[in-house]
Parts: structure tokens; C-alpha cells; sequence
């Protein structure tokens, strides 16, 4: 998707706007098909999120993103499974390295926390897949 489309995207906007509002979020990415520019009409928004807190519960971490998709959806009035959204902190490394170097950066309110995000997550892919590979492969 050019990003003269993202600006044009009704969702995106609301998306950013509902970022807006929540002083625990810190940054915001598109990936998937959207972010691709592969998508339909139907094609859902998959959404990454990094926020400027840790939940030290490990149901309220997992469940955080989930409940957060169901308001947003709810809010933008989208259909059910419209919206996907993921913490980066705990998505699986693989992809978290596609979030962030395949997707988009839709907004970013925090920049440290984005890229003491991004950097672990290179760190991790450095260490856990490329240095396998290399000597496994």
C-alpha cells in the first residue's frame, strides 16, 4: 500500500486516533496484507502495538491486545475479526522481525520505547535464527 494510501485510509486515521487516547500505548505498526498492499476489500487490519508498560500478570499481558482489538473494533463499529492486534514485546520473534521490517509504522508516541523494542527484537533474530542457520544449515 503507498503510504499516500495510508493517509487516505478512514480506519488507519481512527486507529491512530484511538492510539491517541491511551497513554499506555507507545507505538503503533500495520503488517499483513495492508501493509503489503496485497489486501481485498475484505482483508483484515493487522495491527502491532508497543506499550509503555509491562502487565506483570501473564493473562492481562496476553489478553491486553485481544480486549484492546475488541473496543477499537467496537469504537470504528468494524465487524467481528476486522482487526488484529498483537503486543510486540510478546509475539513470537519471527514475527515481530516481520512487524518490524516488513510493516509500517503508523505512529510512533515514544520513540525510545519503539526502538528499545526494535532492538531486542533484531537481537533475538541475530541470535536465535541467524547464527542458527549458519551453523546448522
Amino acid at each position: 500500500m503507498p503510504n499516500a494510501a495510508l493517509l487516505d485510509d478512514t480506519v488507519l486515521n481512527a486507529l491512530r486516533d484511538q492510539a491517541e487516547e491511551r497513554a499506555d500505548l507507545a507505538s503503533l505498526w500495520l503488517y499483513g496484507s495492508r501493509a503489503r498492499g496485497a489486501h481485498h476489500a475484505q482483508s483484515d487490519y493487522d495491527i502491532a502495538v508497543a506499550f509503555t508498560d509491562w502487565q506483570h500478570d501473564p493473562l492481562e499481558r496476553r489478553l491486553r491486545p485481544e480486549l484492546m482489538a475488541l473496543d477499537w473494533q467496537a469504537a470504528l463499529g468494524l465487524p467481528e475479526n476486522a482487526l488484529s492486534i498483537v503486543d510486540i514485546a510478546i509475539a513470537p520473534i519471527p514475527l515481530a522481525w516481520t512487524i518490524i521490517s516488513d510493516g509500517i509504522l503508523l505512529w510512533d508516541r515514544h520513540p525510545s520505547l519503539r526502538m528499545q523494542q526494535e532492538s531486542r527484537i533484531m537481537s533475538r533474530w541475530e541470535i536465535d535464527y541467524l547464527h542458527s542457520r549458519k551453523h546448522y544449515d
